[in-house]
């Protein structure tokens, strides 16, 4: 039988939403999408497109390997450095119809 989120106890709640979160930053998460700000993409990459992939393997590359303090028990937080420069990483979740019934206040 399948248990519901919201049946387990908050340890378990908050443990499901880590490997949750872990397998989007690893890319196992085919929903997931990682989303770059311009300032961050153009601080990391060079003026070759070559170069703006690269950068991208390596910001991917340091998310994937990044670790997570006490304070960040879903692993949805990070800071850590790439090429010297730091990078904040934050995961949540956005779906859509989420977003609808709070912008609405209704579910249809």
């Amino acid at each position: 039988m399948k248990t519901d989120i919201l049946d387990t106890t908050p340890a378990d709640r908050t443990e499901r939403i880590a490997r949750l979160n872990d397998r989007a930053r690893h890319g196992l998460d085919r929903s997931s999408r990682i989303v770059v700000t311009s300032g961050l993409h153009a601080e990391l990459a060079g003026d070759k497109p070559a170069d703006a992939i690269f950068a991208q393997a390596r910001l991917i590359g340091a998310m994937r390997h990044c670790t997570f303090q006490a304070d960040s028990p879903e692993r949805d937080f990070a800071s850590f450095e790439v090429d010297g420069i730091k990078v904040l990483m934050k995961i949540d979740l956005y779906d859509p119809g989420l977003v609808k019934i709070a912008l609405t206040g209704s579910f249809c």
